[in-house]
């Protein structure tokens, strides 16, 4: 990537993304997917907190385009974290072992450690 596209950070300051996925929409999930591939594409840290319909994204068995998994697997391959709501997954069908490998399981207070580090925290 050329050099002056890329925005200059000063020591210290923060830089990455903290996205909280809620929906179970393919157009979401991209959304999610998209920004944090980008994120993590320029050498920042990025987050999808996944919660109340959007954790059904990291389920071993979720229906979408192959497309769509493509994006979700090369976030996972480039180290976008995936943290699945605990208190999410207790209201679903779903449990720990159903999750794509890789993912974490915590609750709100994790993804806020995580979001007060970084410059853009998103709801989607």
């Amino acid at each position: 990537m050329s050099d002056s596209l890329r925005t200059p950070t000063s020591p210290g300051s923060a830089a990455g993304i903290s996205l909280i996925l809620s929906k179970d929409s393919p157009d979401a999930a991209r959304a999610a997917f998209s920004l944090a591939a980008t994120v993590i594409a320029l050498g920042d840290p990025a987050a999808i907190f996944f919660t109340q319909q959007g954790i059904f994204w990291l389920s071993q068995a979720a229906l979408s385009s192959p497309d769509l998994d493509e994006l979700r697997g090369y976030c996972q391959e480039e180290g976008v974290r995936f943290i699945a709501c605990s208190d999410s997954l207790a209201q679903t069908s779903l449990s720990a072992h159903d999750l794509l490998p890789g993912v974490e399981v915590a609750g709100a207070i994790t993804f806020y450690q995580f979001a007060r580090t970084v410059a853009v925290s998103l709801f989607i």
